[in-house]
């Protein structure tokens, strides 16, 4: 968690952070989205390179547990906020 800045109260930060995360679950949305494309564009393929489709979905699954790990915290972090702020 990073340090308050400069006259940031506690609200002020977890506000911020919730921002962040809000910042950091679209670019990792539009990452996926991005790597979807491409494992289909790949399949479409007359002889489609499996490891290269193999190792972009593993990449995938690990991008998607990212962001249910971040809707997760974020949702935790907004009760905190509605409930203190």
């Amino acid at each position: 968690m990073p340090p308050p800045q400069a006259g940031e109260s506690g609200c002020d930060l977890m506000k911020r952070l919730a921002t962040d995360l809000k910042a950091s679950i679209h670019n990792s949305e539009t990452h996926a989205a991005g790597i979807r494309a491409r494992i289909t564009e790949l399949e479409a393929q007359a002889d489609p390179d499996q490891g290269q489709i193999s190792a972009l979905k593993q990449a995938l699954d690990v991008l998607l547990k990212k962001i249910e790990e971040e809707r997760a915290s974020l949702a935790e972090l907004e009760v905190v906020i509605s409930e203190n702020c």
